[in-house]
Formats: C-alpha cells, sequence, structure tokens
C-alpha cells in the first residue's frame, strides 16, 4: 500500500495553535487557502515582510470559521 508523502508543517495557526502547512511559506504552487472566498488579505510571503519574519496563516478550520463567519456578516 502506497501511503501520500506528508509534507511537514511550516506554520502554526495563531488562533487555535495547530500546526499546518501554508503552501505559500513553502513555495508551493498554490496553497490549500486558495480554494476558499477571499474575505481578508493574504499575508505577503517570507521575505517579503519588513522583519523578514514568515507569514502567519490560520488553519483550515479556524480559516474556514473566520471565512464563514464574514461571508454571514456581509448578508
Amino acid at each position: 500500500m502506497n501511503l501520500p508523502e506528508l509534507k511537514p508543517d511550516t506554520s502554526v495557526c495563531p488562533r487555535c495553535g495547530a500546526g499546518l502547512r501554508c503552501g505559500m511559506v513553502a513555495g508551493d504552487a498554490e496553497c490549500w487557502c486558495a480554494q476558499l472566498p477571499l474575505v481578508m488579505p493574504v499575508p505577503s510571503p517570507a521575505g517579503v515582510l519588513p522583519d523578514n519574519s514568515a507569514a502567519s496563516c490560520f488553519c483550515p478550520a479556524c480559516l474556514k470559521k473566520i471565512t464563514d463567519e464574514r461571508l454571514n456578516a456581509s448578508s
């Protein structure tokens, strides 16, 4: 049985502390978050921020909650 390759976490969710893989930080072609509706600005990739720190992302569960809350508030 072939298991999919697990890619290492690149970020920690500032809301819940869960580890996650941010495609932008990891240099992937696209991040999983690109599939969600755009409801807030996307952080800059590492090396572009003034203090050269990595982008801060929310985990899939928290970003889904935030997206749902913002979409519901705007309707």
